[in-house]
């Protein structure tokens, strides 16, 4: 009886250890996923731009959720950022894990955010 008391203590332990680590792996594959469907979203708009010459509506784009259940962002002209907009054509990201933006409209440390006119797709923090 003992043996097994030690047992399943062991394996609880190495439970406890383990579930944090998987929280964390889920989490950065969730941003990784935000991140690739922010391209192809920005592959469409693209797309759109060119054969219609302007870039589309909110209603024109059908934004499908982020892997935390948020809708993207969407907002053409660009306007996001604290001190200086982020894109000058267009905004588009994900409001993240907690599914808010930071204060004064800006882009939260664990948004996923398009910048630089789409040069980059990334974390919030690494603007």
């Amino acid at each position: 009886m003992v043996e097994l008391i030690v047992v399943v203590a062991i394996i609880a332990i190495l439970a406890a250890i383990a579930m944090p680590a998987y929280d964390k792996i889920k989490n950065k594959a969730r941003e990784v996923r935000a991140m690739e469907e922010i391209r192809g979203i920005d592959k469409a708009i693209s797309a759109f731009l060119i054969d219609n010459g302007k870039l589309p509506t909110s209603g024109e784009l059908h934004l499908k959720a982020d892997p935390w259940g948020n809708a993207y962002v969407y907002e053409a002209p660009g306007r996001m950022g604290f001190l200086q907009p982020l894109n000058d054509d267009y905004d588009l990201y994900s409001t993240g894990a907690n599914g808010q933006r930071g204060p004064a409209d800006s882009i939260d440390d664990d948004d996923i955010a398009r910048a630089g006119n789409g040069a980059f797709v990334g974390l919030g923090k690494n603007l």
